[in-house]
């Protein structure tokens, strides 16, 4: 009862909410005066209406009836029902009839499905307002409807992130912000500011006082290839920024190749000794030259500060060692050296320089030198304080261990890195790099040595027990060039295998073809043999059949002739009694007559005889005159007896006519009676003629005879249609035989190309190898301030970054033509580096992330968006393999699914994917090949475009709510997707059908990617759970824990060591994947006080 009153109750809500609809829909809205103080501008105040109301239907996207209400020019175009708007004349444009609801059908349709509302009075007289002044659009984009608002501070919700190809650098989208982080040193590379938004003000503040990237959030992020360029997507917007390495802060041209570099305590000053027996002072950071040192016989082995910067020390080939006034260049002293002298350095106390010969000794002289009196001789070689001898080749490098400065180290082309007590005046330990080193450095803190070698090895040591921590080689171009070509060895392998495999399947499908054809045509033959063997048992047959059918027409003509005997003889008998009737009729009607006639004759008498008797009765005599009484009564006796005699006569004459008609009569009957037996015999005939014989038996035989005749004739038909049948499959079969034959001549052609590109990468991967074996001397290294990198030059013309901890390369300088003989870090971030091409750089080691184009706003203000071919959010970006197209994603929701290609170099539209989706694309990729193009829609459906063409190529169907993310596996056999129904996808690509669906999730999966090469993915969720899963059986072989909240956006590198997650709570996470272990949080940053931000935008 409680739920039929709920019903009831349910019903009657309903039909009064339609009722109140039906009633608002049939008042008209009367429009409100509107006072503006200026003419009603379509893009600020009419398009806001338009938009909130009416485009969801009307844009172009959709064009309901025709007609697009998204800009001026279409909307007096107007749609099916003609043009909406006639500018001057609000009661006769359709669109402020339906509007106000004056004129069916009324506009927005209540009630509707997207939130469309009846204009208000307000409304309605802004629109007629703008009617009456022309319907006229003032020229300005549709961004003058647009009020923007800074976000508030404290929203650090990640909806987007990207991981460089390499892993190096990980892209977050936090509010309108975006945070750059570098993963290898754990450090907050970049914040990347928009500088037309930083400029932009509200009255005298920053209108956004932490900075902006964009106006709105950060909705996605996309590495191209190389790393070196970032996407991101807002509203209507894609912004690109370019990230520059190595920047050179100042060239210093010098007139010889560079042999040398030093700095003083400060890093203010540079010396660079040059191949010409010069040297020369820089002051820095400008690059200013201060003086030249001059003098030098032979090139300058090696040079050094004084720790009080006030000299610097050099040696020559010409065997002498010279101090120098640092202020102006002028010599101090000089003296002979008893051997060339490769490097030197000077004591913490300034007073002993330190030098290595060409001797494989080590001198320490006093470093006050007398300068010999004009005419003098120079003296002889000084004696050395003392020697420190043990190297077997020549000393090519010294350090100090500082900052006790007690210590000495030592480098020689023996192999060997000793350490010297300066005091003990002993060696304290010896290395062995394992070739000639070339140079060497100590760390700051003194824990840690480095040497490298010009067999192309460094090596870093702990300086305490001479432990090796880590040994660095190669290049990182020519490192990542072999991962690349291993890659694509791998993939090419991969591919195949797929193209053997698919060979194989076409050529076991010829085969079956073939098994098919042979059996279809054993089949025909069969059947042509079998038919006339069929026929023959028909033609055979038939004789039987006749033989019944006429033993049956026989006793039917039998019975039939029979009962036509019994109707003749009946019919005989009928018409003989019909005769007789007729015979006895006719006599009775003769005897009839004959009586009738006498009887006539006889009442003529009779009449005649009382005509008499009555005139003799008549007559009337005279009673008196007895005569003629008497003659009276005898003539009334005599007419009386002739009366009475006409009477008997007539009653005999009936008499005899009744008795002859009994007679008569009878016959009559008789005959009528044997008409009757006559009729009853023709009946009897009849009924004999028109019945059936009993033929059960003969029917019976009749029956199955024919029943084996049709047997056998249906057997002899079924003969011949199996026949046409065969012929039919023998053809269909010939044909698919025929197609399965091009299907595998294709296969086997496309494996031949798979083999050719196998081989192809093979070589290029045979290539690098043999490149990656080249190493190039390294000939100058030194520590940076903090000892957590080192500097290297070498011989490839590079300047190289190298991480401490692990021994990779992070990051590598160009600028120099020639070999690098000499480099130093000048601050945190800056170096110095001379090349034998005769140059200085100072180069910044510190990436630079620069707004390079806008794809979207208008070139004359890039903060407006107006009319930008993106006609929302830009939801999901894609940059081509090679970096020359990016494809954006979005749409309006539940109006379109928009998909636009793009020019990188041009930042011109390259193709729009029209109709791409029916709701907002919120996953794309491009295929590893980049000639496809991959995306999933709000409308829960997968598909692959064509990226030359835009043609659609397939789809996939599945998903029971939105597509979040798609994804390609590397040999673009696999594609996966996953979605707001909570599980993941897994399709084949070439089918288009499913392998298999991942479950697990509680919630949205919002983000999936393939790792790498293989059949592993990793992917997000609503439920705090970042995932991998193998899709070839769907199996999640492992969690990585610490999301706190509903996570967006997840990325991993291409060997499985990196995976990142950003999500709800603000937090970057970093997971080495391969063990599950956390590596690294990026919190986000704290909200800002309000000094803070003012300072930002200043």
């Amino acid at each position: 009862m409680w739920n039929r009153f709920t019903n009831l109750c349910v019903m009657l809500a309903i039909v009064l909410v339609v009722g109140r609809f039906s009633v608002a829909e049939e008042k008209p809205i009367q429009p409100a005066k509107v006072e503006l103080g200026r003419p009603v501008s379509f893009e600020k105040d009419v398009f806001p209406i338009l938009d909130a109301n009416c485009i969801a239907c009307h844009n172009v996207a959709k064009k309901e009836g025709a007609l697009v209400l998204e800009n001026v020019k279409d909307l007096l175009k107007g749609g099916d029902s003609g043009a909406s708007v006639v500018p001057g004349k609000p009661d006769e444009s359709y669109l402020y009839q339906v509007a106000s609801r004056t004129e069916e059908s009324f506009m927005p349709p209540l009630p509707n499905k997207v939130g469309a509302k009846a204009l208000t009075p307000q409304q309605v007289g802004i629109l007629r307002q703008w009617i009456l002044e022309g319907a006229k659009s003032s020229g300005k984009s549709t961004d003058a409807g647009i009020v923007w608002q800074s976000l508030p501070p404290g929203l650090n919700s990640i909806y987007s992130t990207a991981l460089s190809p390499w892993a190096r650098y990980a892209a977050v989208g936090r509010a309108n912000r975006i945070a750059i982080y570098d993963l290898a040193t754990g450090i907050e590379a970049a914040n990347l500011n928009d500088p037309a938004l930083v400029k932009l003000k509200k009255g005298s503040k920053p209108f956004y006082p932490q900075g902006a990237a964009h106006r709105d959030f950060v909705h996605s992020l996309a590495f191209n290839s190389d790393g070196n360029m970032l996407a991101s997507g807002g509203y209507r917007v894609v912004k690109l920024w370019k990230k520059s390495l190595g920047a050179v802060v100042k060239k210093m041209d010098l007139p010889a190749a560079i042999t040398g570099l030093a700095l003083n305590a400060d890093r203010s000053v540079l010396a660079v000794a040059t191949a010409d027996n010069s040297a020369s002072l820089w002051k820095l950071p400008e690059g200013q030259k201060l003086v030249e040192l001059k003098g030098h016989g032979g090139e300058i082995k090696g040079l050094a500060f004084t720790p009080d910067r006030t000299k610097i020390v050099t040696s020559s080939a010409d065997q002498s060692l010279r101090v120098w006034n640092a202020a102006d260049g002028k010599q101090i002293s000089t003296m002979k050296t008893p051997a060339i002298i490769n490097t030197l350095t000077v004591s913490k106390d300034g007073i002993q320089v330190i030098a290595g010969g060409v001797n494989n000794i080590i001198y320490v002289w006093s470093l006050v030198i007398p300068v010999p009196k004009a005419g003098e001789k120079a003296p002889e070689i000084p004696a050395a304080l003392f020697e420190l001898k043990g190297h077997a080749k020549p000393v090519t490098s010294l350090k100090l261990v500082m900052p006790a400065g007690v210590q000495l180290v030592s480098g020689s082309e023996d192999n060997t890195v000793r350490i010297w007590d300066l005091k003990g005046k002993k060696q304290i330990r010896s290395i062995n790099h394992g070739a000639p080193v070339s140079d060497l450095d100590v760390s700051p803190d003194a824990k840690n040595l480095v040497s490298v070698s010009v067999n192309g090895t460094g090596k870093i040591w702990q300086l305490s027990n001479g432990k090796m921590l880590k040994e660095f080689r190669g290049d990182l171009s020519k490192e990542r060039q072999m991962i690349l070509a291993t890659e694509a060895q791998t993939v090419a392998k991969q591919k195949v295998a797929l193209g053997d495999a698919a060979v194989k399947a076409a050529d076991k499908n010829v085969k079956d073809r073939e098994a098919e054809l042979k059996k279809r045509n054993e089949e025909l033959a069969a059947a042509k043999k079998a038919l006339p063997e069929a026929q023959k048992k028909v033609t055979d047959y038939a004789p039987k059949v006749k033989a019944a059918k006429d033993e049956q027409l026989k006793l039917l003509a039998d019975h039939k002739k029979k009962g036509e005997d019994a109707v003749k003889a009946a019919n005989a008998q009928k018409v003989a009694a019909d005769k007789a009737v007729a015979d006895a009729d006719a006599k009775l009607k003769q005897v009839n007559q004959a009586n009738q006639t006498a009887i006539t004759t006889v009442e003529k008498e009779v009449a005649v005889a009382k005509k008499a008797l009555d005139v003799a009765n008549a007559v009337k005599p005279d009673p008196a005159d007895k005569a003629a009484v008497q003659k009276k009564k005898d003539a009334v006796a005599k007419a009386k007896a002739t009366f009475d005699a006409t009477q008997k006569k007539l009653a005999a004459a009936k008499l005899k006519k009744t008795n002859d008609e009994k007679q008569a009569a009878k016959a009559v009957n008789s005959a009528k009676q044997a008409v009757t037996k006559a009729i009853a015999a023709v009946t009897a005939a009849t009924k004999l003629a028109a019945s059936k014989p009993n033929t059960k038996a003969v029917d019976k035989k009749v029956t199955d005879t024919e029943a084996e005749a049709k047997k056998l004739a249906d057997a002899a038909a079924a003969a011949a249609k199996k026949i046409t049948s065969a012929e039919r499959s023998v053809k269909v079969a010939g044909t698919t035989l025929t197609k399965i034959k091009g299907q595998f001549a294709e296969r086997t052609k496309e494996k031949t190309a798979l083999d050719a590109t196998a081989k192809q990468m093979d070589a290029a991967l045979a290539e690098v190898k043999k490149q990656a074996t080249v190493l190039y001397p390294i000939k100058s290294v030194a520590f940076s301030e903090d000892g957590k990198q080192i500097v290297t030059g070498d011989d490839s013309q590079k300047v190289r970054i190298w991480d401490v901890t692990t021994g990779k390369e992070l990051d590598t300088l160009s600028g120099h033509t020639a070999a690098v003989s000499a480099v130093a870090y000048t601050s945190k971030t800056t170096v110095v580096s001379g090349s034998t091409d005769k140059t200085v750089l100072v180069q910044s080691i510190q990436p630079v992330w620069s707004l390079m184009a806008q794809l979207g706003t208008d070139p004359k203000d890039p903060t407006k968006v107006g009319n930008s071919p993106i006609s929302n959010r830009a939801l999901c970006l894609s940059f081509s393999p090679d970096g020359k197209l990016l494809a954006v994603g979005g749409g309006d929701p539940s109006r379109s699914g928009e998909i636009i290609l793009w020019d990188v170099a041009t930042g011109k539209v390259v193709r729009t994917f029209e109709n791409a989706h029916s709701d907002t694309v919120l996953g794309i990729r491009f295929s590893p090949t980049g000639k496809s193009l991959l995306s999933g829609a709000a409308d829960k459906f997968v598909k692959i475009f064509d990226v030359a063409t835009g043609k659609f190529v397939k789809s996939f169907e599945g998903h029971t709510h939105h597509v979040l993310d798609v994804a390609w596996k590397a040999d673009e056999s696999t594609i996966v997707s996953s979605g707001a129904d909570n599980v993941i996808k897994v399709w084949n690509i070439e089918t288009g059908e499913q392998k298999r669906t991942i479950k697990g999730y509680s919630k949205q999966v919002t983000s999936i990617s393939f790792i790498g090469l293989g059949a592993n993915v990793v992917s997000g969720g609503g439920d705090k759970t970042v995932r991998l899963h193998l899709t070839t059986n769907g199996s999640n072989y492992r969690n990585l824990g610490g999301s706190t909240d509903y996570v967006y956006s997840v990325a991993a590198s291409r060997d499985e060591a990196t995976v990142i997650a950003g999500g709800e709570d603000g937090v970057l996470r970093v997971w080495d994947a391969k063990t599950g272990k956390l590596r690294n949080s990026f919190n986000p940053p704290p909200v800002p006080s309000q000094n803070q931000q003012a300072k930002v935008g200043k």
